[in-house]
């Protein structure tokens, strides 16, 4: 019997990985993502995430300063002892697709868990199957400009939100799945109600907008995606005289829902206006 003697053990540990969320389909996104991160204080190109091909993770074999973590000789701890440690990375996401609105995401690392990301819409990115769309232009009153990197909210029947960004321009687009807003049908068979393309439903729509809150991370020139979505509730106007913490629009079966701010003269018929927090 040969006699088996173990003489050394080689630990590797990847610092991060990351599984992306497409928030329209609830479905993982595994290609055309481009991600890269850098220690806080750098900057752009960073170091590549390589996918795998299997599970479509995005992984870092290393990354600077995090060696003694990756070959098992300290515990994440020493870098990050509790959830709300001060992030020591930058991670950079942008998808060559034109699907997702480009993200930031300031981490403390190394992680010993894959991170789960959601990715927003873009407003160019094409219509989906079986979806609404609802899109819009927010405009900062007080400010005069694009108030970008709002988060906005569309509520529907029966409590369902849904979530979106607009870009730095202000302009933004969620997409609200049809079945769950399609009215409640009963009796055998249920009553005509008339064709499906007249069927209509009240969204309600919120905007969270605080510039201050924003926090831009250097060598991304983005906000931190953190920052974006834990801005205090702005004011919307539902025309220029009245505003509030909503407004509510009808969804039409079949059409784009644009959600503006109501009798304002061309060419700014097409803004949402808004009152930052």
């Amino acid at each position: 019997m040969i006699a088996v003697r173990h003489l050394e053990t080689v630990l590797r540990r990847a610092p991060l990985g990351l599984r992306f969320v497409d928030l329209a389909r609830a479905a993982y996104v595994t290609d055309g993502l481009e991600v890269a991160a850098w220690a806080m204080g750098g900057g752009k190109p960073g170091r590549p995430a390589v996918r795998s091909p299997l599970s479509g993770v995005y992984g870092f074999r290393t990354l600077p300063g995090l060696r003694p973590y990756e070959v098992g000789e300290r515990p994440a701890g020493d870098w990050c002892p509790s959830a709300d440690a001060a992030p020591n990375f930058v991670v950079y996401v942008e998808d060559r697709l034109g699907r997702f609105l480009p993200q930031v995401l300031s981490l403390c690392l190394p992680r010993e868990h894959l991170v789960e990301v959601p990715l927003f819409s873009a407003p160019a990115r094409a219509p989906l199957p079986g979806m609404a769309v609802v899109r819009g232009e927010l405009w900062d009153r007080a400010g005069q400009r694009p108030a970008g990197w709002a988060m906005v909210t569309a509520s529907v029947a029966e409590g369902a939100s849904y979530v979106a960004i607009a870009d730095a321009r202000g302009m933004f687009v969620l997409f609200v799945p049809y079945a769950s807003a399609l009215p409640p049908l009963s009796g055998s068979p249920p009553p005509s109600s008339g064709g499906v393309d007249q069927l209509a439903w009240p969204v309600v729509v919120r905007v969270f907008y605080q510039p201050a809150q924003q926090e831009v991370v250097p060598g991304a020139n983005l906000p931190h995606i953190r920052s974006i979505l834990e801005q205090d509730r702005a004011e919307v106007y539902d025309t220029a005289a009245v505003h509030g913490p909503s407004i509510t629009r009808t969804l039409r079966f079949g059409q784009d829902l644009v959600v503006t701010t109501e009798g304002l003269a061309p060419p700014h018929r097409s803004r949402l206006l808004v009152e930052a927090a």
